[in-house]
């Protein structure tokens, strides 16, 4: 009987399964976590280019700034956007609600950032 049982317990077979069962839930968090910093990536990158759009477009007087920063910043959520012309210059101020990897057992995750551009005011056209 004592050598049977010491032959169950130096049986190693069956301890990849148990070691890849332990580790799968940390690749499968890094893998979502990787994932997560992409979307802030691509958020960041297309805030970043909306907010230059609408800059550029109240630079030169357009009236629709807000529509072409809004518009300029499709696949992403714009909760506010801000600024507009000036006498020397125009900022345009965005902020931005990332897309969030919803996870099971965690909380609602808001991520909300700000990204701004400025632009030089070009000189209004002479209206005939």
């Amino acid at each position: 009987m004592r050598k049977l049982l010491k032959a169950y317990v130096k049986n190693e077979r069956g301890s990849q399964a148990i070691e890849f069962l332990a580790l799968f839930p940390l690749m499968l968090l890094s893998i979502l976590l990787i994932w997560q910093i992409g979307l802030i990536s691509f958020s960041l990158v297309v805030a970043e280019s909306a907010a230059r759009d609408g800059a550029r477009a109240a630079a030169i007087h357009d009236g629709e700034w807000q529509a072409v920063a809004r518009k300029s910043a499709a696949g992403i959520k714009i909760v506010d956007v801000r600024g507009g012309p000036g006498t020397d210059e125009a900022e345009v101020i965005l902020d931005v609600k990332a897309p969030i990897v919803k996870l099971p057992l965690i909380a609602d995750i808001d991520f909300t950032f700000t990204v701004d551009a400025v632009m030089p005011m070009e000189e209004k056209p002479d209206e005939d």
